[in-house]
């Protein structure tokens, strides 16, 4: 299970080093097609390029792609904020319980909200034939990131709960191992 979720992890930090490289261009791309309409108005030029119409939209779903599955990759590096003051004062039994208790929690979450609810939504969506605005995109494409990053952060939850169980105490996984 751990090399599964090592090879998860590698290949979700190539595609969010993918989604960020192409959020950039699209912003990119939106000031400057803006820049360039003002400066063709401002100089009484011929409009050379149109102001981008789509690129809003496609940097808010790049947003809330990078968004889900960013915190996907925090959840397996254990990089999320915690409780880490309260955590270090309990007494050993209850700490036990809350390193057991926690990843249960954020798996059984993970997979019923995220997994199971947003794979109904995105079957909803497409069974509605909803599509985006101005991408004409099907929108359970673009929701398709909710049951997939539900997905992963219940298997990542539960091989942490898997070490706790062990009794292997997981440590934020160090930024050398990031690939």
């Amino acid at each position: 299970m751990r090399r599964l979720c090592e090879a998860l992890e590698a290949a979700l930090a190539r595609a969010l080093t993918v989604l960020v490289a192409a959020m950039v261009l699209t912003v990119g791309w939106q000031v400057l097609s803006r820049l360039m309409a003002r400066g063709s108005v401002a100089f009484d030029l011929p409009l050379v390029v149109e102001p981008s119409r789509w690129t809003e939209e496609l940097a808010g779903f790049q947003l809330a792609w990078l968004a889900l599955l960013g915190a996907v990759y925090a959840l397996r590096r254990r990089e999320h904020p915690g409780f880490d003051l309260v955590h270090g004062k309990l007494p050993a039994p209850a700490r036990r319980f809350a390193d057991l208790t926690a990843p249960g929690l954020v798996a059984a979450f993970s997979l019923l909200v995220l997994g199971y609810g947003g794979a109904r939504l995105v079957a909803m969506t497409l069974d509605l034939g909803q599509t985006t605005p101005a991408l004409g995109w099907p929108m359970g494409l673009v929701y398709s990131v909710i049951p997939a990053s539900g997905a992963l952060m219940g298997l990542f939850a539960v091989e942490e709960l898997a070490e706790q169980w062990r009794g292997e105490a997981p440590e934020a996984r160090s930024r050398e191992d990031a690939v």
